[in-house]
């Protein structure tokens, strides 16, 4: 059977991502093997990059860690968004419904390759006994009409009452969409929830 390029492709993808699946267990014997086997000469950029992508990822996780353990007013919810930029591409802020001061950090702009944190601590006021309330809904755009995203989040509280005392569930909303001319990959995912009132949160945010 004849084998075409675009076969040969996809099993050449298969083998590197067979490979690249293995660095979270193999031992660190044998990836310094693997390493020096290569033409260090041709790949130093290339590993000399993804090192320092790894150093920035772990500094970045310290620092959520930080804000997720602090103790914060309970009449405000502290949503913490991580954003990691798989693609060779800048953003900066755009339109936004969130007010953005010097006590919070925020982003303004993302650069190629980066990986960033921001948090927000927004108003919680569910009062005693009230019903089913919206607690906040924003968004922030990033990027131009070329390349943009626009992320969404939110919180609604849904209260049924019983006979000693309500039941209040939390909905928390995410939302990560390309909205340029040429498009980006966009996931998102919710990495920790707080079990109690105020409902804190922590978002991840992927670009590819």
């Amino acid at each position: 059977m004849n084998t075409t390029p675009e076969n040969n492709q996809q099993t050449d993808n298969g083998i590197y991502e067979l490979i690249a699946s293995q660095f979270s267990w193999a031992p660190l014997a044998v990836l310094y093997q693997y390493l020096k086997s290569l033409d260090t000469q041709e790949y130093m950029p290339m590993l000399t990059a993804l090192i320092e992508k790894a150093n920035l990822n772990d500094k970045v996780n310290k620092q959520v860690q930080a804000w997720e353990q602090e103790h914060i007013n309970p009449n405000r919810t502290r949503v913490i968004v991580k954003l990691i930029n798989h693609t060779d591409l800048d953003f900066e802020i755009g339109e936004r419904t969130l007010q953005l001061n010097a006590d919070e950090q925020h982003a303004t702009q993302i650069r190629p390759w980066d990986i960033q944190a921001w948090k927000f601590d927004l108003a919680y006021t569910r009062r005693l006994g009230s019903r089913s309330k919206e607690m906040f809904k924003h968004f922030i755009v990033f990027g131009d009409e070329e390349f943009g995203f626009r992320f969404d989040f939110g919180l609604h509280v849904n209260t049924s009452f019983g006979v000693i005392s309500p039941t209040l569930t939390p909905v928390r909303s995410h939302t990560l969409t390309s909205i340029g001319m040429s498009p980006i990959q966009c996931t998102t995912r919710i990495t920790r929830t707080a079990s109690e009132e105020p409902y804190g949160f922590t978002v991840e945010l992927t670009l590819s």
